[in-house]
C-alpha cells in the first residue's frame, strides 16, 4: 500500500496532516508550535517547551511521568525548540508502538493522548504558576544548555556569525536566549508565555501511523478547538538583505582551530536550483569545497555548506589552522566563483544530484524523517511527496544553476580566530 498523506485544518490556525505507511510499527506524533523569534521571549518559550515536555496536572514529577510511559511499552515523550529564519518552533513530540502489536491489544494509543493532552492543555501550574520545584530544575537545565553552546566549536561559531550576518533581524538571536534573560525569569512570567503561545502560534500537527486512524485528529481537533485562539500571521521567508559592504568580524577564544564563516545572499527565488547549489558548493561528499579545498588542497579539517532558504542566505564554514584562514577564504570564494563560470562538469552536476537524491530517497526510512520532510515543504510553502522531489531535482538545468549562483554575492566573513598555544580540546 502507498503512503497515504491527509491534511485537514482542526481549528483556528491549526493544521493535521496524518500519514499512513503501512511499514511502521510506531505511531508517532509531532506538534509544533511556531511562534516569532524573539530575544525576549525565545527562553520563556523555551522554557514552556521544558516544562509541558516533562509534567502535567497528573503526573506532577518527571519520575511520575517516566514510571508512566514505561508502563506503555516503553512509549517516549519529548519536547525540543529550534529556530528557523526569524521564528522559533517548538516541537512536541510523543510515540508508542501500535495497538496490534501488544500482547492483549491494548489501547495504548489512547492513553498515550491523554498524557499528551494534558501536557499540551493541563500543564503542572498552580496559582498561575509552573510547579516551583520543576520549574527550579528546567531553568538551571536552560542555563547549563546555554552555558554549554561553547563547547560545540563548529556550531558556536556558526551562531556567532549569525549575529553579524543577520544583524537587527530576528534570526540572529539564539532560540534558547541569554543567560542574562533566563536568570531574571519567574514561574509566572513562563505560564504567561504558555498561554500566549498555545493561543497565538500557528500549530502544524503531524500524526504517522501504521493503519488509518482519525481517533487522534478528532481528539486534538476538540481541544483545540475550546480556545479562543487568535494565531499570528507569520512569514516563513524573509529574505536577509544583502550589506552594502562586506561584513568582517574576528573573535578571539581559546582554541588552537580557527572557524571560518562564510554567508552568500541571493534574492533567487528558484528554491530547487540553489537546493543543487548548495550541494554542489559545499552541501555533498562530491561537493567543490570538499573535493577542492578539503581534500585536494589540504587548506582545513572541513568544510561544508548549507542553503537557508528561510534567509535567501548559503552558509559555508570551516575548521582551519590559524595561518591559513586568509588563503582557505579567498578558496572557498574562488570555488563559488568557478560555479558562476560554468566552470563544473557534467559528471558533477551529475554526482550533486544523485547524492541529494539519495538523501530524499532515505525521508521515508522512518516516522520522524517523514515528518521532516513534509513540515519542510509546508514552510517552503511546496508541499510535494519525496517522489516529486526527486524529480524536481532532475529537472534543474545547468543553465538555471548558474544563473542561481550569480545570484549570489558575499556578504559576510565570521572568524573565530584561535589561540595557537591553546591546550583547549577541539570539537566540532
Amino acid at each position: 500500500m502507498p503512503v497515504s498523506i491527509k491534511k485537514e485544518k482542526i481549528a483556528q490556525g491549526v493544521s493535521f496532516t496524518t500519514i499512513t505507511d503501512k511499514k511502521f510499527k510506531t505511531n508517532v506524533l509531532k506538534i509544533k508550535l511556531i511562534t516569532e523569534l524573539s530575544e525576549n521571549k525565545a527562553p520563556l518559550n523555551t522554557m514552556v517547551a521544558m516544562l509541558i515536555g516533562s509534567t502535567n496536572s497528573r503526573l506532577k514529577t518527571y519520575s511520575e511521568m517516566s514510571d508512566r510511559l514505561n508502563q506503555l511499552y516503553g512509549s517516549s515523550l519529548f519536547t525540543d525548540t529550534t529556530k528557523s529564519g526569524d521564528c522559533q518552533i517548538i516541537t512536541f513530540s510523543a510515540d508508542c508502538i501500535g495497538n496490534k502489536f501488544t500482547f492483549k491489544d491494548e489501547d495504548i494509543l489512547e492513553q498515550l493522548i491523554d498524557i499528551a493532552e494534558d501536557c499540551l492543555f493541563s500543564p503542572n501550574v498552580e496559582n498561575g504558576k509552573f510547579d516551583k520545584t520543576e520549574f527550579a530544575l528546567k531553568k538551571r537545565d536552560l542555563m547549563e544548555t546555554i552555558e554549554a553552546e561553547i563547547n560545540n566549536k563548529r556550531g558556536y561559531a556558526i551562531s556567532q556569525a549569525q549575529k553579524s550576518i543577520f544583524k537587527d533581524e530576528p534570526c540572529a538571536y539564539s532560540q534558547y536566549g541569554t543567560l542574562e534573560l533566563v536568570e531574571k525569569i519567574t514561574s509566572e512570567d513562563v505560564y504567561n508565555a504558555y498561554c500566549d503561545l498555545i493561543n497565538t502560534s500557528v500549530v502544524e500537527i503531524y500524526y504517522v501511523t501504521h493503519e488509518e486512524n482519525n481517533t487522534v485528529c478528532k481528539r486534538f481537533a476538540n481541544a483545540f478547538s475550546k480556545l479562543e485562539r487568535k494565531p499570528q500571521t507569520l512569514r516563513f521567508q524573509t529574505i536577509s538583505p544583502l550589506k552594502e559592504e562586506v561584513c568582517r568580524t574576528e573573535e578571539k577564544i581559546d582554541v588552537k582551530q580557527s572557524k571560518v564563516v562564510l554567508a552568500f545572499k541571493s534574492s533567487s527565488d528558484d528554491m530547487n536550483a540553489c537546493t543543487i547549489l548548495s550541494g554542489l558548493f559545499g552541501g555533498t561528499p562530491v561537493s567543490k569545497l570538499f573535493t577542492n579545498v578539503r581534500e585536494k588542497l589540504s587548506l582545513c579539517y572541513y568544510c561544508s555548506s548549507v542553503y537557508v532558504y528561510s534567509k535567501g542566505t548559503i552558509l559555508a564554514d570551516s575548521g582551519v589552522e590559524n595561518e591559513n584562514v586568509g588563503t582557505l577564504t579567498e578558496e572557498v570564494i574562488n570555488q563559488l566563483d568557478m560555479i558562476k563560470k560554468g566552470d563544473f562538469t557534467e559528471e558533477e552536476l551529475t554526482n550533486t544530484k544523485l547524492a541529494l537524491i539519495n538523501n530524499i530517497k532515505s525521508v521515508s526510512d522512518s516516522p520522524s524523517s517523514l515528518i521532516g520532510w513534509y513540515f519542510a515543504g509546508y514552510y517552503k510553502g511546496n508541499i510535494i511527496s519525496p517522489e516529486q522531489g526527486i524529480k524536481d531535482i532532475m529537472s534543474v538545468t545547468r543553465e538555471q544553476l548558474t544563473e542561481a549562483a550569480n545570484s549570489f554575492s558575499l556578504d559576510t566573513v565570521y572568524v573565530m580566530a584561535g589561540n595557537e598555544k591553546s591546550v583547549s580540546d577541539e570539537e566540532e
